[in-house]
């Protein structure tokens, strides 16, 4: 049975259950009130007629019975204040009834009091304590609405008892009256009150409303949805601030995770697509050389320089591939302090041990030679920019011809959005970029002129990673024309 009403209970919505309670409470605290009251109420009318029955019977008990009725009808006799429904009672010492006196409203002497067992004994044992009868004469603790609160004593100066008594309807009635009315007021405040606690409750749990509005719409996969921001520090408040806190935390794992299978993707899909002519060349001269269609030494010879070739194409590529990867899991950068002319210098050196046709000189940005000793500082990762300097000396000795010049310009005063930022170009003399290409350039595995990117070695990836090392560090590259021909790589990063 208890679990049956547990689970109902649970299945009850939490408006329900605060607003049950705090009414349930209140009405408890109603109706001990009431009762308290009821009960001091009782206890005032009580001692109010206890006190006139003791000072009636105080005054009564030392006149003649026999006079009684003369001298209060001519009010020789002066009686305390009275209800209008009175009985006076004087009884010989056996309890028999000598004078009974009924007020105008008891006259029916069916509405008096069963005195016939108060002998004087019966009377000197009460003390002349106040008590109640009920209508056959036997004390109670409660007689009711037709019983009596009296008090019997013995007369003085002559044998025999009297009693006054008062009935006790009129303090029932009027204590009934005042149950009713308190029921009423009561029933009313529980009523007030639970509808101003069920509009409070409702009231401070609408927030609740949109935590599940915004469950709901993550479940269903808007994982950018937010609970509003509250001011102050309220229960609700912080908790749209842990939810808020732990929804950018969800959001950030689940975007790394699909981050994370973007990049494996792509670099499965990279790695297949580029590898795929280099294997089959290298599985064609194998097939040749298996098949004995490779005889004569020098044609062995001219596979093996093939499929070396293409070996070594392979492991660039890689390497490539491996460098994006790399980068795209955004490792932290090395930011320092720079001299951009020391790594542009060095670069110039290893570009022209590898490849001697093309001269390469370092200058400004007006083309003026730098001296070696100068200095062009910036805050950059130095092992990232020596390989955009790398890449894009790579890039410019592969589109031109023998022979020709290739600059690397470098200027940090420049400035932007208030900022200085380093500039660094490099210009090569070439057929130069077509100005509808010069943004795809930086895509990867993009190439100009396929062909000819095969027969350099190109692998269409040496410009993405510029692209992706220079947006890391929260700068810019564009693709211009070289004044006279060829094509100028123009980066510029906060400096």
């Amino acid at each position: 049975m208890s679990s049956k009403f547990g689970q109902a209970w649970e299945r009850i919505s939490l408006r329900t259950k605060l607003t049950a309670l705090s009414v349930a409470i209140i009405g408890v605290l109603v109706l001990v009130s009431s009762l308290g009251t009821i009960a001091l109420l009782r206890t005032y009318l009580q001692a109010n007629v206890d006190g006139q029955l003791i000072s009636t019977a105080a005054t009564l008990s030392d006149e003649d019975p026999t006079l009684l009725e003369d001298r209060l009808a001519t009010h020789q006799l002066q009686l305390p204040s009275l209800p209008s429904d009175f009985y006076i009672a004087y009884l010989d010492t056996d309890g028999s009834l000598l004078i009974g006196l009924v007020s105008s409203a008891g006259g029916n002497s069916n509405d008096v009091p069963n005195t016939s067992n108060f002998s004087s004994k019966y009377v000197l044992a009460t003390k002349g304590i106040p008590f109640e009868v009920n209508g056959k004469g036997q004390i109670s603790d409660d007689a009711g609405t037709r019983g009596w609160r009296m008090v019997a004593v013995p007369l003085n100066g002559m044998p025999g008892s009297l009693v006054v008594a008062l009935p006790t309807g009129a303090n029932s009635a009027l204590l009934a009256q005042y149950g009713l009315i308190g029921g009423g007021f009561g029933a009313l405040l529980l009523i007030l009150s639970g509808l101003s606690i069920w509009l409070t409750i409702n009231s401070a749990l609408k927030p609740l409303n949109e935590v599940e509005r915004t469950a709901e719409a993550v479940t269903e996969g808007d994982i950018s949805k937010r609970l509003i921001e509250q001011d102050g520090d309220t229960e609700i408040a912080r908790l749209n601030r842990s939810l808020n806190t732990m929804l950018d935390g969800i959001q950030t794992a689940m975007q790394d995770r699909s981050k994370t299978l973007d990049q494996m993707r792509r670099f499965v899909s990279d790695a297949s697509h580029e590898l795929r002519t280099p294997l089959v060349s290298v599985r064609g001269y194998a097939e040749l050389y298996r098949m004995g269609a490779l005889k004569k030494p020098e044609q062995i010879g001219e596979a093996m320089e093939r499929i070396e070739s293409e070996a070594v194409r392979m492991s660039g590529l890689v390497e490539s591939l491996l460098t994006l990867t790399r980068m795209d899991e955004a490792t932290k950068l090395e930011l320092k302090k720079t001299n951009m002319v020391s790594l542009a210098i060095d670069a110039a050196k290893d570009a022209s041990v590898a490849d001697g046709k093309r001269k390469i000189v370092v200058t400004d940005l007006d083309g003026k030679a730098i001296a070696d000793d100068a200095v062009v500082e910036a805050k950059v990762d130095a092992n990232s920019m020596r390989q955009v300097l790398t890449n894009l000396l790579a890039n410019a000795s592969r589109f031109s011809p023998a022979g020709a010049q290739i600059e690397i310009a470098l200027d940090n005063s420049a400035k932007a959005d208030g900022r200085r930022h380093l500039v660094l170009e490099v210009r090569d003399h070439g057929e130069g970029i077509p100005e509808q290409l010069r943004e795809k350039i930086f895509e990867r595995f993009y190439r100009v002129d396929n062909s000819r990117n095969s027969e350099t070695g190109g692998s269409g990836l040496g410009l993405a990673i510029v692209s992706t090392i220079v947006a890391r560090h929260g700068g810019t590259i564009v693709a211009t024309e070289t004044p006279g021909g060829g094509a100028t790589l123009r980066v510029a990063i906060p400096a």
